[in-house]
């Protein structure tokens, strides 16, 4: 995708033209933060002493079942949240989340790289230096849901 933009001290108002040939979900993102109408998704949280804790959505880079409670994943914080990875993978999938094996759920904006694995699982190293593994039987959605939201090939 190309952007140029043109500063011009004549104009009476700001204005944006968006040439596309498919309106993509990134697309659509765009024109809602231009428009204003860009909502920041929140969740609540609880550390480890019961405090609850306000977290905005785009700050989480997955989330995680652990014997039966789930938990979302900052770069350096973790919070239990209550609602479960089914509802969640459901709620969130419009905001870049998508299943990647049982247990987790991932943020694909906070993927610095994938790599292929023994087995046909795929590594998605994230940009906090972790790393998930992606089971084969969920591949093949994962990259489905690249090529739409990031446009990967």
């Amino acid at each position: 995708m190309k952007i140029r933009l043109f500063q011009d001290d004549q104009l009476d108002e700001d204005y944006m033209d968006v040439h596309y040939q498919v309106m993509t979900p990134i697309i659509e993102k765009v024109v809602e933060v231009v428009e204003g109408d860009q909502v920041c998704l929140h969740l609540y949280g609880k550390t480890e002493d019961n405090e609850q804790i306000l977290i905005n959505i785009s700050d989480i880079y997955y989330f995680e079942s652990v014997d039966k409670r789930t938990f979302a994943y900052l770069a350096r914080q973790v919070y239990q949240v209550q609602e479960s990875l089914a509802k969640l993978e459901i709620d969130l999938a419009e905001e870049g989340f998508v299943r990647i094996n049982k247990s987790n759920i991932v943020n694909i904006a906070h993927i610095d790289s994938i790599k292929p694995e023994v087995n046909m699982r795929i590594k998605a190293i994230m940009e906090n230096n972790e790393y998930l593994i992606i089971n084969r039987s969920y591949k093949a959605n994962f990259k489905q849901y690249l090529k739409e939201r990031r446009n990967v090939i």
